[in-house]
């Protein structure tokens, strides 16, 4: 209802003014609606006790006290206005323990995560990251990994933690397309600037790369190093050698392009009587060729030969014939039986110890014993050809025809 006014009369105590009762109900009326506005029609429920500057009155689900603002019951709709701190206060936003903090314009939301701290812009961030001096920029230690200018510096900035050599964190100078190779720490091309041509060159007492003539770059490479043969070896020794391939008896060599041939100019050799070592003089059909010891030489008789050497014993050399050859073990074979085949060509070599132990073969035993002849060339005394007859007898003897003990036993077999 609208206020109610007393009539006070046009004068004191003229009698026109509104009764007691008539003045007393306009007072009830109107404090009952300022009740009824600001309490429950009984009591107020408005405390305006000791209130701050800036403070509001908030209904604590009884009264109104005067406190502060501190939480929103829907959203804030600043509608052109600012929220600003006076007296250069900070304005802080803070979550509830792990909460994120969204900040979304133009369709995008970017999330500072309260678990992790992490701050994730979904698209770009155009900022300036440049200072007027290198000190303004952030401490190393603090802004790890921070990139950053500076005003009239041509090289960018990162704070980074510099392992090698235990330099630790520090502000390191990046390489741009403007920057000079000299920046690198193991390079020094200032204290002896570079001259056309050069190259840099490790120096192990600097430890570093200077420069340095290009004594083994593509102007100056020799065609070739070291060459070995067979006997002797070459070495280039200027930019302008000349590697000769030369051929040696009988050869000849010619260079076309990146191609060197290598030709025999002699006569091949395409027959056996031509080779050096073998002598084929007197060679009939079905001659075979045996080593001499020096040479390949027909044998003395017709078909193959089975060859046997014949000594004596260093330690006494007139008790036994020493006989080596196919069949006998190796070592000493003192007097062995022998077996021959009839048929069978035999030499039995005595060219060492034939002057003093003729080697007979004999069929009987004995000094005195006969001579068995048959089939024979050569000598008892160099080396002895037996071609065994087929009707040699069974049993027959070989003997020194000097001493006794020198003898044994030959069967002749099929």
């Amino acid at each position: 209802m609208a206020k109610q006014t007393l009539g006070l009369g046009t004068s004191a105590n003229d009698n026109t003014g509104d009764t007691l009762r008539v003045g007393g109900d306009k007072v009830n009326d109107n404090f009952n609606e300022i009740y009824a506005a600001l309490g429950n029609g009984t009591t107020l429920t408005v405390d305006t006790t000791n209130p701050a500057v800036g403070q509001v009155l908030r209904y604590n689900g009884a009264t109104f006290l005067p406190s502060d603002y501190t939480n929103l019951t829907a959203a804030l709709d600043v509608n052109g206005n600012s929220i600003i701190s006076s007296s250069n206060g900070n304005i802080p936003i803070a979550t509830n323990g792990t909460g994120d903090i969204t900040l979304a314009a133009g369709g995008i939301t970017s999330t500072f995560d309260g678990a992790t701290g992490t701050v994730d812009f979904p698209t770009s961030i155009s900022y300036k990251n440049e200072y007027n001096a290198l000190g303004s920029a952030p401490a190393a230690a603090t802004y790890t990994g921070y990139y950053f200018t500076v005003n009239g510096d041509d090289n960018p900035y990162v704070n980074i933690n510099i392992t090698a050599g235990g330099v630790g964190d520090t502000r390191a100078k990046l390489l741009t397309e403007y920057s000079s190779v000299n920046l690198l720490t193991d390079i020094d091309t200032t204290t002896t600037p570079p001259t056309n041509g050069q190259v840099l060159k490790w120096n192990t007492a600097n430890s570093k790369w200077l420069p340095g003539d290009d004594s083994a770059g593509i102007g100056s490479i020799n065609v070739f190093a070291s060459v070995a043969g067979d006997t002797g070896s070459t070495t280039a020794n200027s930019q302008t050698d000349t590697l000769t391939i030369a051929g040696g008896s009988n050869i000849t060599t010619a260079v076309v392009g990146d191609t060197v041939t290598v030709n025999f100019s002699g006569t091949l050799t395409t027959t056996l009587a031509a080779l050096t070592d073998t002598n084929t003089s007197g060679l009939t059909q079905g001659d075979m060729l045996y080593w001499s010891g020096s040479e390949w030489i027909p044998t003395p008789t017709s078909g193959p030969i089975i060859w046997y050497e014949v000594g004596a014993p260093v330690e006494n050399s007139s008790t036994d014939f020493l006989i080596n050859g196919p069949g006998l073990p190796a070592g000493e074979n003192r007097d062995p039986t022998l077996y021959l085949h009839r048929g069978f060509t035999y030499a039995f070599d005595n060219s060492v110890e034939g002057g003093g132990h003729p080697f007979r073969i004999q069929s009987t035993q004995g000094l005195s014993g006969t001579p068995y002849t048959t089939g024979q060339t050569g000598s008892i005394t160099a080396v002895l050809y037996w071609t065994v007859p087929f009707d040699a007898p069974s049993t027959l003897y070989y003997q020194c025809t000097l001493h006794a003990a020198m003898q044994g036993t030959i069967n002749i077999v099929s």
